[in-house]
């Protein structure tokens, strides 16, 4: 008797999580790739670009070092003392971090979106740049410069030496334009794609209209 109740039980509160999750399905935002027709819709629903956000599909991780070193120097009779730091400026993007499109643009005749993943930047001189590919996505193609810093060091995920990005042609060497991918032993790269968050809610409503039969 016991062991009914607790099936039956068991069985009551599994039907009652299954319930749950569905619904919890309707508000749950999923991360989709950016294509080039999602873009034209999201435009036209947005025309300013003002309230779209966009997302890297993976971390993006840049290392600015300094110009030049703080470094003093001394000479002794036994020896020449050398002092100063070296600094590096990081500047993470990580997957959460919301994007402003602030001017589309052209590439070698391929779409391109500058994206400001900052506050305090917009204007496409200090914002990152995406563009059209032919696996239909838009992926990195610069990093914004930073005043009294080198060209930064670009990791994609973590700064393996295997994830530094470079210039190249992800796929195949007919592509239009260079992207900063993190090449692999096949030839091909690991680039950084533009994503967006969908919420996507459509319940199916049934309406019955059964056949009365012929006369």
């Amino acid at each position: 008797m016991n062991i009914t109740r607790r099936i039956g039980g068991a069985s009551a509160f599994g039907s009652a999580l299954l319930v749950w999750a569905a619904l919890g399905l309707g508000g749950c935002a999923r991360r989709l790739d950016l294509t080039p027709s999602e873009f034209e819709r999201l435009q036209g629903d947005d025309p300013g670009l003002e309230k779209l956000r966009v997302f890297p599909h993976r971390m993006l991780l840049s290392d600015y070092p300094m110009l030049a070193d703080n470094l003093s120097r001394s000479v002794t009779k036994r020896k020449v003392i050398e002092r100063g730091a070296r600094e590096v400026w990081k500047r993470p993007v990580k997957r959460r971090t919301p994007g402003k499109i602030l001017k589309v643009g052209e590439l070698n005749g391929m779409p391109l979106l500058w994206v400001t993943f900052r506050s305090d930047c917009s204007e496409p001189t200090c914002a990152y740049s995406f563009v059209q590919t032919e696996r239909q996505r838009y992926a990195l193609v610069s990093v914004p410069p930073l005043e009294g810093y080198k060209e930064p060091s670009n990791y994609r995920r973590n700064r393996l030496k295997r994830n530094r990005l470079r210039p190249m042609r992800v796929q195949s060497m007919v592509e239009v334009n260079e992207v900063l991918a993190a090449p692999r032993r096949s030839g091909k790269g690991k680039p950084i794609d533009l994503q967006i968050r969908k919420d996507r809610w459509r319940p199916t409503k049934t309406r019955r209209d059964p056949a009365d039969g012929a006369r």
